[in-house]
């Protein structure tokens, strides 16, 4: 294994330290773990035991690559428990004052990458759903926070952002959130899943969720709820993911 965690969906400086608090938190099962010969459930099949995935990959996964733990609930009201959707953003001096009002002959796209479900692919179901239009030769920003700041700074007219990264945003980039608007949103999916290796028996997984779900009692846990806009962790039915892998981007 190169690595025993993998927690950076959700990675920027006001949230490093709160993640490293959950990797010290999680490392003293994982040592339990492999003491007791990892090699006993089988060879692993990623570069981490535990951590935290895009939904579209847990759901595209071939069977038994992970096992599915837990998902984190947003603190808003408005959003199912367990899930989230993206949020469409654009200058907040913009003419754009809709989504319908996109004009793809003046107006660019920004998106972090083309297999992001949050920031391409059901962005662009929706934006064909209310638009008619393709997201055609976007612009490439490598995350959501470089996407925020790209719509701030008129260099893209529309982005979409996950609501788990604009609240992360609201403190990592401020300035740049307070020159974009929000004018439309997508629909509610699932939330970025923890996930273990599917190599683990099942009983390792269990372990593995346990801790992490007693993770809500450390005090790193209300630093990552603020930053993050949660209120909780759950337990989704795996299969609830499934319909991610149906949405054509």
């Amino acid at each position: 294994m190169s690595v025993r965690t993998k927690f950076d969906m959700y990675l920027a400086p006001p949230s490093r330290a709160v993640f490293a608090a959950l990797d010290d938190w999680m490392a003293p099962e994982i040592a339990d773990i492999e003491n007791a010969g990892i090699e006993n459930a089988g060879t692993p099949a990623g570069d981490f035991l535990v951590g935290q995935v895009c939904g579209i990959t847990l759901a595209t996964a071939p069977a038994g690559r992970f096992h599915y733990l837990a998902t984190p609930v947003m603190d808003d009201a408005a959003v199912p428990r367990g899930h989230y959707n993206s949020l469409i953003i654009t200058p907040r001096e913009s003419e754009i004052d809709r989504l319908a009002a996109f004009d793809p002959a003046h107006n660019r796209i920004a998106i972090n990458e083309p297999g992001s479900f949050s920031g391409a692919i059901t962005f662009a179901a929706h934006l064909r759903q209310t638009t008619a239009h393709d997201v055609d030769r976007p612009l490439l920003s490598g995350g959501h926070l470089a996407s925020i700041g790209m719509v701030a700074a008129g260099r893209a007219h529309l982005a979409a952002i996950d609501r788990v990264s604009f609240a992360l945003a609201g403190t990592a980039c401020p300035d740049d959130v307070a020159a974009v608007r929000v004018i439309d949103e997508t629909a509610f999916y699932p939330g970025l899943p923890f996930v273990a290796d599917g190599a683990l028996s099942g009983e390792m997984a269990e372990r593995l969720r346990t801790r992490l779900l007693d993770f809500r009692s450390h005090l790193a846990w209300h630093g990552m709820a603020t930053i993050l806009r949660l209120r909780d962790l759950t337990i989704l039915d795996a299969a609830d993911y499934d319909v991610m892998a149906t949405v054509e981007g």
